[in-house]
């Protein structure tokens, strides 16, 4: 009986840090997951900006011919 109780513990012991460690990797995932959600927001509002000072400063350059 005191070797199963033991074994009971070890193995409890095992799962609960396997479990720890599991918890600790996927909230980095979801942490790197949101930074690239972040960067690729940053890099679209970016783009966006720039297409519409492109189109904005030809539809300017056009309407004043002088």
């Amino acid at each position: 009986m005191t070797v199963l109780a033991i074994f009971l513990f070890i193995v409890g012991t095992l799962l609960v840090l396997i479990g720890a460690l599991l918890i600790l990797i996927g909230t980095f995932l979801i942490a790197l997951g949101a930074a690239l959600i972040l960067m690729g927001l940053a890099l679209i509002a970016v783009g966006a900006f720039l297409l519409i000072r492109r189109v904005l400063g030809r539809g300017r350059t056009h309407s004043h011919s002088w």
